[in-house]
């Protein structure tokens, strides 16, 4: 009987000491449970805006701004308007407009003459050097605000060194400009502008201004040199008070038709390597 009863007892001992065990291992498992699971990746929202340091330099904020596809902000496509903007004919006729686009922007005065437009699509990065005076300076920085109103225009401004520029301006003495001449270029000049280009986006420029030439004859010269490295890049006799004219002048600034040309050629409708046929049609449906 007393054999039994310590039968018992072991028996219900045993049985106590596996339900202490199954808790304790519960209460473990409920722990370890408990604890924060590792993180893992999870995919998130691009903000509908990236807020940029407002202090940067003006080609960083372009590089940082520009698509990643590699295509350039534009101001018209910015703005929404994209490419439905026209232009005003400012009392030109159409025919007058057509004939002058097709001499300057389809035709080179140096070089293999391509038929097709020529175009920046990526901002336009300047750096000037050798011996500017000062109204040279500002004639310049006149040009980079005036270009920059332009819509679909893809921005120009001035860097601080030549490895970060895409357009280089050098004012040299004569000995100097006759070493930077290209050679294609046989006849006296007091600058040139020289452009490469891939496909027939221009990617790269470089610009020559003689300094020993009077003042206006420079003021003249940097607005012509840097309009034609933008891809205007024909001289004509047609009009004499223009920036193209193949004769001798000193204007100081674009005349309304000049200027109308190079706003259809950075009308976002018009694209690098067009022919005159299509540029001739689109010109009739945006100038207006």
């Amino acid at each position: 009987m007393q054999e039994k009863q310590s039968m018992r007892f072991r028996l219900k001992m045993l049985l106590l000491t596996v339900a202490l065990t199954a808790m304790v291992s519960v209460i473990g498992c409920i722990g370890y449970n408990s604890a924060e699971p590792t993180p893992s990746p999870t995919p998130t929202e691009e903000p509908d805006y990236i807020a940029l340091p407002t202090d940067l330099d003006p080609e960083v904020l372009q590089m940082l701004l520009r698509p990643t596809n590699g295509a350039a902000l534009t101001p018209g496509a910015a703005t929404g308007t994209g490419s439905y903007f026209t232009i005003s004919s400012r009392g030109y006729s159409i025919k007058d407009i057509t004939d002058y686009f097709s001499d300057i922007a389809l035709h080179t005065e140096y070089g293999t003459d391509t038929n097709c437009i020529h175009k920046w699509s990526a901002p336009i990065l300047v750096y000037i050097k050798g011996s500017p005076t000062a109204q040279d300076l500002a004639v310049i920085q006149n040009i980079f605000r005036k270009m920059n109103s332009v819509k679909g225009f893809p921005s120009i401004s001035e860097t601080i060194s030549d490895e970060l520029a895409n357009l280089v301006i050098t004012f040299a003495d004569d000995n100097e400009y006759r070493n930077i001449t290209p050679a294609n270029i046989t006849d006296s000049t007091d600058g040139f502008a020289s452009c490469w280009w891939q496909g027939a986006s221009i990617f790269k420029a470089k610009i020559g201004i003689r300094t020993s030439i009077s003042q206006n004859e420079r003021n003249s010269v940097i607005w012509e040199e840097i309009v034609q490295a933008t891809g205007l890049q024909n001289d004509s006799y047609t009009y004499p008070d223009s920036l193209f004219y193949q004769g001798y002048n000193e204007v100081q600034e674009p005349t309304t038709l000049d200027w109308i040309l190079f706003e259809i050629l950075y009308h976002p409708a018009i694209t690098a390597g067009m022919s005159e046929a299509e540029c001739l049609n689109i010109i009739n449906e945006i100038v207006k």
